[in-house]
């Protein structure tokens, strides 16, 4: 079990490297992920473990793969969707966990006639991994319309039963790449829209401007940027216009 000092030296690694904020009632749930780190890499205490991220670049992925909570699941919020066209050519999905968000926005656009080049990133190698695989269990995709399901899955049999996986055609469309909102800076092209959906609920105030204010540059005039419906831009400095709940854009003056 962590001490209070041991938590709070990992929950200011963890805000310094990725913005989360660990509350006290995330001690619990770091106490289980450490413990796999620990059983991992053959280390027996907590207080050689955090020497080792001190020195380890490689170790500090891993850990931070440990802490990132992704849960997500195709068609998410899909009334989102809506604000996309064929005149929109480049997509950001700026927190993508393990993929379903963007191929999500690939087989819409699909569907509707046009395909985009579509930019996944997230800070976790390991989910981005699985959305390069592109096969998930065939829950994940229980929202997914019949046709499209049937026209951009492959379904699984034998060891991979209840496994879906994505069609080629799909997965062109989406590149992955690890990216640091905290730290990284935003990509050189400009984009027609961003997303970046239920991340920002782990982040303080001063974070949460950072970041905004750091896909603004990233975003083409006039394009839309939108968050997670459980979300809001209230009370926060930045210079994106409000269209209504969750969908902000890029207007200049």
């Amino acid at each position: 079990m962590l001490t209070r000092k041991q938590f709070h030296k990992f929950k200011e690694l963890v805000y310094k490297e990725c913005g989360i904020n660990l509350h006290e009632g995330k001690r619990q749930l770091l106490n289980a992920r450490l413990a796999k780190r620990l059983r991992s890499t053959g280390v027996n205490s907590v207080d050689q473990y955090q020497r080792i991220l001190e020195k380890d670049d490689n170790e500090l992925i891993n850990f931070i793969n440990a802490v990132s909570t992704n849960h997500t699941y195709f068609f998410r919020e899909n009334h989102h969707f809506k604000y996309l066209n064929k005149d929109q050519h480049n997509i950001w999905c700026a927190a993508s966990s393990s993929g379903e968000e963007p191929y999500s926005i690939a087989m819409y656009c699909q569907e509707k006639g046009f395909r985009p080049d579509i930019l996944a990133t997230d800070i976790s190698t390991k989910v981005l991994s699985k959305g390069e695989a592109g096969v998930y269990p065939i829950e994940k995709a229980e929202k997914v319309p019949v046709t499209i399901l049937k026209r951009c899955f492959k379904k699984g049999h034998g060891k991979w039963d209840g496994y879906i996986k994505l069609k080629e055609s799909v997965k062109k469309m989406v590149t992955f790449r690890r990216f640091n909102l905290l730290t990284d800076p935003p990509p050189s092209q400009e984009f027609d829209v961003i997303f970046c959906r239920n991340v920002m609920i782990y982040f303080d105030t001063a974070v949460k401007e950072r970041v905004i204010n750091k896909l603004y540059t990233a975003l083409k005039a006039n394009g839309y940027f939108i968050i997670g419906g459980a979300e809001s831009l209230t009370n926060l400095n930045h210079k994106f216009k409000y269209i209504r709940p969750s969908i902000y854009m890029k207007v200049l003056s």
